[in-house]
């Protein structure tokens, strides 16, 4: 794949778009990428008026561009990168800022509020992977200082499905990984496979479902050239993706992009839950 060589950050400065503020820093400078920071100043619909608003409220938007750029360059006067201040919904602004200006990464946290957080992704960010057409990279836990630890990407956990597009998507992850100079294992839970499943099922029948996408992933390697270590275990996608991650220590978890648009698949149903549980940053390219 190739580098990433226009970064995008779109920033709320939030607590938590500061915290991912050092890794934007280290990947820009391992690519020796071109960064811009983009703060989209968000009207909501009320605030236009409308035929049921008896008072439509009066608003300056140039003022506040104004005092969005001002704060744009006050908070982020270290980083050597453009600023740009857009007006609009914040989704849409930066996947058209993405398309049009030619972006090969965005990188942002999701921002998912209240009572069930855990549950909840943030509305930008969903919008935004699924309508990206560039990788757009994630972090949910930004308040737990273990994230920090893993800045410096030295260890990848690529997630895969068995799919025809998986062997293109295997040889990517090839390329990114040598892109990092990074260990590279691939990752692929066999929900049918989970305890619960098999209980009172004979050995043969449980080796069965284990050896056939163990046969299926060896195949697609030879084909995409490979060698990757593979983890596999029988459970829920989420918690197996989870749970390799944090037994070999991984900096980053990849998963294929295009799942996110298919009609099935595993990860594509468990896209947001991948990067909700995650214990470090998520790429899905």
């Amino acid at each position: 794949m190739p580098r990433f060589q226009h970064i995008l950050f779109p920033v709320d400065f939030s607590d938590r778009c500061i915290a991912v503020r050092p890794f934007v820093r280290s990947i820009a400078q391992r690519f020796h990428s071109r960064l811009t920071i983009l703060n989209v100043v968000h009207i909501p619909t009320v605030c236009y008026g409308g035929l049921d608003a008896g008072f439509p409220m009066m608003i300056d938007i140039p003022e506040m561009q104004r005092a969005a750029k001002n704060e744009l360059h006050t908070v982020f006067e270290d980083d050597l990168a453009e600023k740009v201040v857009t007006v609009g919904d914040p989704a849409l602004e930066i996947t058209h800022f993405a398309d049009q200006n030619q972006i090969d990464l965005i990188m942002m946290p999701t921002h998912g509020y209240g009572k069930f957080r855990s549950l909840l992704l943030g509305s930008v960010t969903a919008k935004v992977l699924h309508d990206a057409a560039c990788p757009v990279w994630t972090a949910t836990h930004t308040d737990d200082p273990e994230l920090a630890k893993h800045r410096e990407c030295k260890s990848i956990m690529a997630a895969i499905e068995l799919t025809p597009e998986t062997i293109p998507l295997i040889r990517r992850y090839k390329d990114l990984a040598c892109d990092f100079n990074a260990k590279l294992r691939l990752v692929h839970a066999v929900p049918s496979a989970s305890a619960d499943a098999i209980y009172g099922l004979d050995d043969d029948f449980r080796r069965f479902l284990f050896q056939s996408p163990r046969q299926e992933i060896a195949r697609m390697q030879i084909e995409a050239g490979t060698d990757f270590e593979v983890c596999m275990e029988g459970g829920a996608v989420s918690r197996i993706v989870r749970e390799a991650a944090l037994h070999h220590d991984a900096d980053m978890v990849v998963i294929g992009r295009g799942t996110l648009h298919e009609t099935f698949g595993q990860l594509r149903s468990n896209a947001y839950a991948i990067i909700r549980d995650a214990p470090c940053p998520v790429l899905t390219i």
